[in-house]
């Protein structure tokens, strides 16, 4: 794409593809009234570049916009891109698991005003919406525990880094940490164990959380089968939606772990 009419023509392609012949997804409200300069930039940027680029699939990219903009609280744009990834493919089933998959990290309040607007959303466009009940309520606690320690491995290699002394607040946190986001979320089968890395890694990137938690995320995300480029690329899209210097310092931390691990 050599000029800049040929980015924002790709940026319109790709907008057609999400939008599923909705003619409001063109336009940015607000945007395209104040700022019509902005509104040529987004559309050269975000949608011409960046949504373009062949680093990921188009699902993981709904997949890591929805958990940014729930991380964020923007109902209006997540309204948008729930049902832009709607269009391209992903389940009702798989979208309510991005909320479900990202509660541990972004709280219940968010959560649940997500999954009011997705209810709204399959409402609407009439889906016959059935819930995936896999929490077994039967399963005594310490049966949770053994499982979530054992998810708890498989996504991030070890949980040694987070032994704390029996008995005290930070170990009574991380049992129910244990128990309930790896053994009773982690554990279920509608998103896959990169989808799952994805949805966490834009949570956190779009939070700003640059502390051991990322680095280890960052492991646990290339265990799981997510490419050092995969890795790279979701930071790359969330930089217009979390802000490019939260992108930034991500990407700085991912190339740290990469170089531990004698990635290139």
């Amino acid at each position: 794409m050599t000029t800049p009419d040929a980015r924002r023509q790709a940026g319109q392609e790709m907008r057609g593809i999400m939008s599923g012949g909705d003619i409001s997804h063109y336009a940015l409200p607000g945007v395209d009234q104040l700022a019509p300069d902005l509104k040529r930039i987004i559309d050269e940027a975000l949608f011409g570049i960046i949504w373009t680029r062949p680093g990921l699939e188009l699902k993981q990219r709904c997949i890591s916009t929805i958990a940014a903009l729930m991380t964020q609280g923007e109902m209006n744009l997540l309204r948008r891109h729930i049902t832009r990834a709607l269009n391209v493919g992903l389940t009702p089933q798989q979208v309510v698991e991005i909320f479900i998959q990202a509660t541990f990290y972004i709280g219940v309040p968010a959560v649940e005003s997500g999954l009011r607007l997705a209810k709204d959303i399959f409402e609407e466009r009439g889906i016959d919406y059935e819930p995936v009940n896999e929490y077994d309520s039967n399963r005594h606690f310490d049966e949770l525990h053994a499982l979530g320690q054992e998810v708890h491995r498989h996504h991030m290699g070890s949980i040694t880094a987070t032994n704390f002394e029996p008995g005290t607040p930070e170990a009574q946190l991380e049992r129910i940490v244990d128990e309930y986001h790896w053994g009773g979320i982690h554990s279920r089968s509608v998103l896959d164990d990169k989808e799952r890395a994805i949805v966490s890694l834009s949570a956190l990137t779009s939070m700003g959380v640059y502390d051991a938690q990322m680095r280890r995320r960052i492991r646990g995300a290339i265990g799981v089968g997510l490419t050092s480029d995969e890795v790279m690329e979701i930071f790359i899209h969330l930089s217009l939606y979390g802000g490019y210097i939260n992108a930034r310092t991500s990407m700085r931390i991912a190339r740290s772990v990469f170089n531990e691990l004698e990635i290139g």
